[in-house]
């Protein structure tokens, strides 16, 4: 499973319930509101059935979730709470150092650990996109993360240039040091 739509599912596991409950009130707003409805019943019918169907996936992906986590040790749970779910207090993590380079290597592998655990349950990209991608919520999440995602990478590519300037100039104040050091060193021994 791509690490992107696994990015995906953990930013939308916390929500999942609350998804599945909006659809059962959609689905009863739709049935009491049907006899004002005038158009053909069969169309109202396939409507519910569809919301039925889309709440069935958010909890056969809420399972799915659920089992995946379940081979995470709890240090792993907390850097997953940390950035996709949200669902401890923020002074729990007080301690925790978000700025390191660890940090940062400890989500991708997390990331890709969740997305292998996905593809082992059976969420392919095809099931993924055949499934989730047909309930709005997921194709809205996904958008966010492709965004958040393209954001990362222009950011880190502008870091990594300030960094070869960075270098680059350190490397010309060592050589004009240097150069100047055997001119004094050239004329002290004339």
């Amino acid at each position: 499973m791509k690490v992107l739509y696994a990015k995906a599912a953990l930013y939308s596991y916390a929500h999942l319930e609350a998804i599945a409950e909006q659809i059962d009130e959609i689905v009863e707003k739709k049935a009491f509101s049907s006899s004002m409805n005038f158009s053909p019943a069969l169309n109202q019918f396939e409507e519910i059935i569809g919301l039925t169907y889309q709440k069935e996936i958010v909890y056969a992906l809420k399972l799915c979730l659920d089992a995946a986590l379940k081979k995470f040790s709890d240090r792993e749970k907390d850097f997953l709470d940390y950035k996709y779910f949200h669902l401890k207090p923020k002074d729990y993590y007080k301690d925790f150092d978000v700025s390191s380079r660890g940090y940062f290597r400890t989500q991708v592998r997390l990331a890709e650990k969740f997305a292998e655990c996905l593809q082992k349950a059976g969420y392919s990209d095809e099931r993924f996109e055949e499934e989730c991608l047909s309930v709005e919520f997921f194709r809205e999440m996904l958008a966010r993360v492709k965004e958040k995602e393209n954001l990362n990478r222009k950011n880190k590519t502008v870091q990594e240039k300030e960094q070869i300037k960075k270098i680059k100039s350190l490397i010309a104040k060592n050589s004009d040091k240097a150069h100047g050091d055997k001119l004094a060193g050239a004329s002290v021994s004339a």
